[in-house]
């Protein structure tokens, strides 16, 4: 399996992952322009190539570029209910016969990608996360997340990779210029991790065989990448030491896509 994370941030969320002639893009939070641009640029791919579009929840920064997607694809697009009858006017689908229901905990297949959608925490209309699973390798993509269920953590073990929510920094958040209501929903349990959240949750979460985290939807205006990787190592390492040999942390960007990256167990 190989997937990069084509943007990540407030402002547009989107990745790509591949196993064999199985392409999938979950969500499409950027214009489709950019999405494209990305694509041939970190995976050499098209959108016309997809095999399958996946949406997380209804939000602008997750489908800005659905519609766009859509007309140059004609994958099938997979989502719950809730967030079909919530998509924003410019994010409908002309083709409703296209929509394919997406239930939680409910499994289904692509190719021969095992995906698993579970329910999240967040202020959407039936929003979820996603597991991907091949018989070598396992992915999981986690954001737009309040806070991590045991359930969830159940459901997140033994993967080779994780995309994983680090929004902001707790003090940066609240001195910070965002209007009070703002800050009362990022903090909320409807809202984001904090580095201390997604630290403490990789906890009991990451496997003890080799693991990368790719820190996601980080906050432009409180958070810092360093000190995201920072906050987030210092309190799994200092919980599990032993993780120091095998977790990689990774970021990601708003900006540009991270490299095209492959995880297999076979490799390890």
């Amino acid at each position: 399996m190989r997937f990069s994370v084509l943007a990540s941030g407030s402002n547009g969320n989107a990745v790509y992952i591949e196993d064999g002639e199985t392409k999938i893009l979950l969500d499409a939070g950027i214009t489709g322009k950019q999405l494209q641009t990305r694509l041939q640029f970190a995976c050499t791919q098209e959108i016309s190539n997809l095999t399958a579009i996946l949406v997380t929840h209804e939000h602008d920064d997750h489908v800005r570029g659905l519609a766009q997607v859509c007309k140059k694809s004609q994958a099938p697009i997979y989502m719950t209910e809730g967030t079909y009858a919530n998509l924003p006017d410019k994010a409908r689908l002309e083709d409703e016969s296209r929509f394919q229901v997406v239930r939680e905990e409910e499994s289904f297949t692509i190719g021969d990608i095992q995906i698993t959608p579970f329910a999240v925490s967040h202020d959407a209309e039936q929003p979820v996360a996603y597991r991907f699973d091949t018989p070598d390798a396992s992915l999981a993509v986690v954001t737009d997340l309040g806070y991590v269920s045991d359930r969830q953590k159940e459901l997140l073990q033994n993967c080779d990779a994780y995309v994983f929510e680090s929004n902001h920094d707790t003090d940066m958040l609240r001195a910070g210029r965002y209007p009070w209501h703002l800050k009362r929903r990022i903090l909320g349990d409807k809202g984001h991790l904090s580095n201390v959240d997604a630290g403490y949750a990789l906890i009991d979460i990451l496997p003890e065989s080799p693991v990368e985290v790719f820190l996601a939807h980080l906050s432009a205006d409180n958070n810092l990448p360093d000190l995201a990787e920072l906050t987030v190592e210092q309190i799994v390492i200092d919980a599990r030491p032993r993780l120091a040999e095998v977790l990689t942390l990774k970021r990601t960007s708003r900006q540009e896509a991270t490299t095209l990256t492959e995880i297999s167990r076979a490799r390890v």
